[in-house]
């Protein structure tokens, strides 16, 4: 063989050897491409379940006042500083959103109203910016679960309430009425619907979460008197809903754990023992503005921040900022903001059913809650307190980007599973 055929077979071996990596490059780039997002959710997945997971294996105890606080971190969380989901969103600029969507945790993309409010301000009333602003676009965590929308009537306001479940023939399910939070004059539902749905599947039961009507155009008894209506009317109807009459529980977060409690409350006063168990994520439970009142219990040297964070300052105090005016979007001017039913901490905790308190550890109604955990407990409730640490309040809203809504979720349904 001469040189000249030599060169010619090298040349065309070379050849194959370039096509031959060429080829192999498409191929590797179409399976990266194909398969990156999915390898990628893999990998958010399991992080996912190791935080969730180190919740309850982590959980510290505390006691204090006569009862226990569990308090309960994601292992990434320092403590004094916020949680690391919490933190990024909390510190986040729009600028830094808008410029960085491709590296952003998935969850946050559909929410940028929510973080940083809608844009051009001046053309919303004040209360209209302020709606704007509550709910969190989450992902639908549940598999199989039916949505069903009732039409409801209260004192002649017309409001909806929604039944999710997965479609069973057993008639001895426990039911859970939600009443989702917003200050007394906001939130939506489909912020706290698959909250409802993902309850809903891992209880086994039915989830009804109530539309109530909203403050100022329907101040107080108009959104409360709904909700204890609904319960009502969800006893009534046991069978048709298909669960038990004695395995009836009502919850709530923020505004929504208040009326839970209220509606308790009244239940008893009325002799009505239909609700069996209360989940309170973070309710306000008192109308006090001041440290002057019997029933005010913020106190910021109960708040670890040595690093003397400026925006878990500003999360401890936000809704106190507010509460006087809250006071007069919701309490009419004849009705005392003090009465058991705006103000549950000032009533007697005797008769109250099983009950869970769910806190965030950077939230000024904090110490309320912890004062109404210590109230029960004295009463002889049979009440359970767990601290969620370096969160703020609003958290509930975040279902899968906060693995502290999942565990809350899995308590209330352990719990209500447990009902008899």
């Amino acid at each position: 063989m001469d040189n000249r055929n030599l060169m010619g077979i090298i040349f065309i071996a070379a050849g194959l050897v370039m096509i031959g990596y060429a080829i192999y490059k498409v191929i590797y780039y179409f399976v990266r491409i194909k398969n990156g997002p999915a390898a990628t959710g893999e990998a958010m997945k399991k992080e996912y379940d190791k935080l969730l997971s180190s919740l309850s294996t982590g959980a510290k105890r505390i006691e204090t006042d006569g009862y226990t606080i569990e308090i309960r971190d994601c292992y990434d969380r320092e403590e004094g500083k916020l949680d690391p989901r919490t933190e990024e969103t909390g510190k986040m600029t729009r600028e830094y959103f808008k410029k960085n969507l491709k590296s952003l945790h998935p969850d946050l993309i559909p929410n940028e109203i929510h973080l940083f409010g809608p844009l051009h301000k001046e053309r919303y009333s004040e209360l209209e910016y302020l709606r704007t602003q509550f709910g969190w676009v989450s992902k639908d965590r549940s598999s199989a679960v039916k949505t069903n929308q009732i039409a409801m009537r209260s004192s002649g306001v017309d409001f909806s309430v929604y039944k999710y479940e997965v479609p069973s023939k057993d008639k001895n399910r426990p039911c859970m009425v939600f009443f989702h939070g917003g200050g007394f004059f906001g939130g939506i539902i489909p912020t706290t619907e698959n909250q409802c749905k993902l309850l809903a599947e891992l209880s086994g039961g039915v989830v009804i979460s109530v539309d109530y009507p909203l403050a100022p155009e329907y101040k107080f008894p108009a959104g409360f008197n709904a909700c204890y209506e609904t319960v009502e009317w969800v006893r009534d109807n046991a069978g048709t809903l298909g669960i038990s009459p004695g395995r009836i529980a009502v919850c709530g977060d923020s505004a929504g754990g208040n009326l839970a409690l209220c509606c308790a409350l009244r239940a008893r006063d009325e002799g009505k023992d239909m609700i069996a168990y209360m989940g309170l994520i973070y309710p306000t439970v008192t109308r006090a503005l001041d440290s002057k009142d019997e029933y005010y219990y913020f106190d910021i040297s109960a708040y670890a921040n040595p690093d003397e964070d400026s925006y878990i300052d500003e999360q401890i105090h936000a809704i106190g900022k507010d509460a006087a005016g809250l006071n007069i979007i919701y309490v009419p001017e004849d009705e005392d903001p003090m009465q058991p039913y705006i103000s549950p901490i000032t009533a007697s905790m005797n008769d109250l059913p099983k009950t869970l308190v769910m806190t965030a550890e950077y939230d000024f109604l904090r110490l309320e809650c912890e004062a109404l955990t210590g109230k029960m407990a004295r009463a002889g409730v049979n009440v359970r307190h767990i601290r969620y640490g370096g969160i703020v309040h609003g958290t509930f809203d975040r279902l899968g980007y906060a693995p502290q809504v999942e565990d809350m979720l899995r308590e209330m349904a352990k719990d209500m599973r447990r009902l008899k």
